[in-house]
């Protein structure tokens, strides 16, 4: 691997849908109301895929540092784990990706005051919290406690109010299906590691509660996740198209039922079925 695919895969690529769907979805919303200014979309982009790249760099760091990525790891590559990147590199990357999010995200608390200031910080740090410092969210079983809100609606009504300089009760309910779905990739990545988390003390709730416990969790964020655009139909009846995405979910709950250790598929098919979700959300908001 040359140096750019290297920290490509250290970026997660597969996951930043997490970052780019809270924010389409309050820009669609804010466009069905307003007219649209686009260079704040684009400054919201960046940072919001500037605190989750920082956040998956930081993973990248911590889990080695802590023993949770060993040989037997079944998840996609960690560079630091896999040698490719010294400790004292990705202590820097962090630090860098951390400087340049801040520096996105300034014009951000111009436009929205302290609110947004105190947002963007509890962000930043609870990205390094979640396996970083003391006491690490994701090692206490509570990283669904930071990714659905965060994911999900103060991202959706963070990005509508910057967007419109008002708050919107309706663009944080359209915040609960991205929310929601992020907390599945969680759940479906908690899946899959369960055996190594167990053996390194990372007590995910699928370490705590058990594989059937964790299939259940994933079952109804999934298809909540979905069944969360009802609100819009009566405003916006286009978005009951992503009733069809019930069945390609339910396909996926009978799939992480019966993985038997392979989750790939899994992992693969809820990150598409977060894309599909969000571009026919967005686009049955913007048909009306």
């Amino acid at each position: 691997m040359n140096s750019l695919q290297i920290w490509v895969a250290a970026t997660r690529p597969k996951t930043l849908i997490a970052s780019v769907s809270p924010i389409l979805i309050g820009s669609v919303l804010a466009l069905s109301h307003h007219s649209l200014p686009w260079e704040w979309c684009i400054c919201l982009l960046i940072t919001g895929l500037g605190i989750q790249i920082g956040t998956n760099l930081c993973n990248d760091y911590y889990d080695f540092l802590k023993g949770g990525d060993s040989a037997q790891r079944k998840g996609p590559l960690r560079v630091t784990a896999a040698g490719l990147v010294s400790q004292q590199t990705m202590r820097k990357a962090i630090i860098l990706t951390c400087i340049m999010t801040i520096i996105a995200g300034l014009p951000l608390v111009a436009r929205g005051g302290l609110v947004i200031a105190f947002l963007l910080a509890g962000a930043l740090l609870l990205g390094w919290m979640y396996t970083g410092g003391p006491y690490p969210l994701a090692y206490l079983g509570l990283g669904e406690c930071f990714v659905f809100p965060f994911f999900g609606p103060v991202a959706t009504a963070c990005a509508y109010f910057l967007l419109t300089r008002t708050f919107s009760w309706e663009a944080g309910y359209a915040g609960i299906a991205p929310g929601l779905f992020s907390t599945a990739l969680l759940i479906a990545n908690n899946m899959r590691d369960v055996e190594e988390d167990r053996k390194t003390g990372k007590r995910t709730l699928v370490v705590r509660f058990g594989t059937h416990f964790g299939i259940w969790e994933y079952g109804v964020t999934s298809l909540f996740a979905i069944l969360a655009s009802a609100f819009f139909w009566r405003n916006f009846p286009w978005t009951s198209l992503t009733l069809a995405l019930l069945i390609p979910a339910s396909r996926l709950v009978y799939r992480l039922a019966h993985a038997q250790g392979n989750y790939h598929p899994v992992f693969s098919g809820i990150g598409m079925l977060f894309w599909a979700y969000t571009l026919l959300f967005s686009i049955g908001v913007y048909l009306g």
